[in-house]
């Protein structure tokens, strides 16, 4: 479930803000990102062939690392890897996150599935944040903005997947999210929306909206218009959840989206978030 950068998608949106030469950055770590997700959402591969194609990757990786990258995307990725210094470990944790969904398991906890969002989603906010760059706020801090911003993204496609999700066989949605608004895996398999199901989808909006506030907390006010392209996508996806709540959380049989002008809108009022002009 790693987030594309196709045109057209949410992630899309910030872009175009971008200078050139983290533009080209970005979209060459998104490649690679939809590359591995690829290897296990694509349906075309058994389990221990999707397993041995992350393996190579991760041998790759370390290849790249080593200055002797030998695939089409980590060689286009080598020149952004020195030029931002770029960490080797988000693009393996990529690999940790996505091997989670070749045999997925049922995750007990939130916490169990924090440790999957860190895989697909934190990990590609690790990366974005050196590309994006950063001058007054910690490096402590704007790693926790990533962890943070990553958890709200993710979050948000999982509660936004909840029906095509289940038509591929997996639920991301804790256990014990489920017994304590006295809902269960079973009558979510069975697509079951009543009042416990929209308490459940509550409890997981009130979290993701929890992990954007807590990510914007992170940031010095003086690095937020170096942040633009990041705050663009939060707010398209904080968009996202508004239309989902707003829909009585139609989300077993209907994916929400938003239309261009409203992504535009959205887009604006994060110009001028990061300008002091607005406040979210």
């Amino acid at each position: 479930m790693a987030p594309p950068a196709e045109k057209g998608s949410n992630f899309a949106v910030g872009f175009w803000v971008l200078p050139k030469a983290k533009r080209e950055a970005l979209r060459a770590v998104y490649r690679y990102c939809r590359l591995i997700d690829d290897v296990v959402d694509s349906g075309s591969l058994r389990s221990d062939e999707a397993l041995r194609l992350l393996g190579f990757w991760r041998e790759e990786i370390e290849r790249l690392y080593a200055g002797t990258p030998t695939h089409s995307v980590s060689l286009e990725l080598a020149a952004h890897v020195e030029r931002f210094r770029l960490p080797k470990e988000p693009f393996l944790e990529m690999i940790r996150g996505c091997e989670m969904d070749v045999e997925p398991a049922p995750y007990g906890t939130f916490e169990e599935l924090k440790s999957y969002m860190r895989g697909v989603a934190c990990s590609v906010g690790a990366l974005a944040v050196e590309i994006f760059g950063y001058r007054h706020s910690s490096r402590e801090d704007m790693s926790r903005f990533a962890l943070d911003f990553g958890y709200a993204f993710q979050l948000t496609n999982i509660i936004r997947d909840v029906g095509s999700d289940l038509e591929l066989g997996r639920v991301y949605i804790p256990e014990e999210d489920m017994r304590e608004v006295g809902y269960s895996r079973e009558r979510l398999l069975g697509r079951a929306h009543d009042a416990a199901f929209e308490r459940l989808m509550a409890l997981e909006c009130r979290r993701a909206r929890d992990f954007y506030r807590s990510a914007r907390g992170r940031v010095d006010f003086r690095d937020r218009p170096g942040l633009l392209a990041a705050e663009m996508m939060a707010h398209v996806y904080e968009g996202v959840l508004e239309e989902i709540e707003r829909g009585g959380f139609r989300v077993l049989f209907q994916k929400a989206s938003l239309p261009p002008w409203r992504k535009l809108g959205l887009a604006f009022k994060a110009w001028l978030y990061c300008r002091g002009l607005y406040g979210v």
